[in-house]
């Protein structure tokens, strides 16, 4: 639609540089003029195809410009996302205290405290509590995946959520988030 205005535009421009130039004037000069209006049409047709290319030159450095900083921050978001997204499984584990699982499993019975309110209705089982040890040690996220009941399911929460932190686990040189679950069990003695 613009192309066609433009067209229009420098058409009419032509045909009035004709005119004025046609006033009065022999054959010589109508041609004289003639020659000038597509003179002037030519022109103002180069000046218009090189401002069309200096528009679409400029739109596609733009364009570049954008997808470059684009893929900039996508690089970005996805460092920052292997920060936060655990992982499940890794080069180097973590480790709690210095040992492994075992070293948790210990930490765990030693800091458990049955609740009364169990006790009192037997209630007993196997708590499975998932949660992270995140890149800097720090257990977050805790979460009760499968319960028994909840005084059982708050305590294991309890116990795991104030655990020490770990020596976080490492992926490529790096220390990164990662994912566990642990049994905490409860059995009246």
């Amino acid at each position: 639609m613009k192309r066609i205005f433009v067209f229009a535009t420098i058409a009419a421009c032509a045909m009035m540089v004709f005119s004025c130039k046609n006033e009065g004037k022999g054959s010589k000069d109508v041609e004289n003029a003639a020659k000038d209006a597509v003179e002037a049409v030519e022109n103002a047709a180069k000046e218009g195809a090189e401002a069309v290319e200096n528009a679409v030159g400029e739109a596609a450095d733009a364009v570049k410009g954008a997808a470059k900083d684009a893929k900039e921050r996508a690089d970005e978001a996805l460092e920052k996302l292997d920060e936060i997204t655990p992982y499940a499984a890794v080069e180097v584990k973590p480790t709690f205290n210095g040992g492994d699982a075992d070293a948790f499993a210990k930490y765990l019975q030693q800091n458990l405290q049955y609740p009364q309110s169990a006790i009192e209705k037997e209630e007993q089982g196997r708590v499975m509590v998932s949660f992270v040890v995140d890149a800097n040690g720090k257990i977050r996220n805790a979460k009760v995946v499968r319960g028994v009941s909840d005084a059982l399911d708050a305590e294991a929460l309890r116990v795991v959520q104030n655990a020490p932190n770990w020596t976080p686990a490492k992926q490529g040189g790096k220390n990164v988030p990662v994912t566990f679950t642990v049994p905490v069990n409860f059995q009246i003695r």
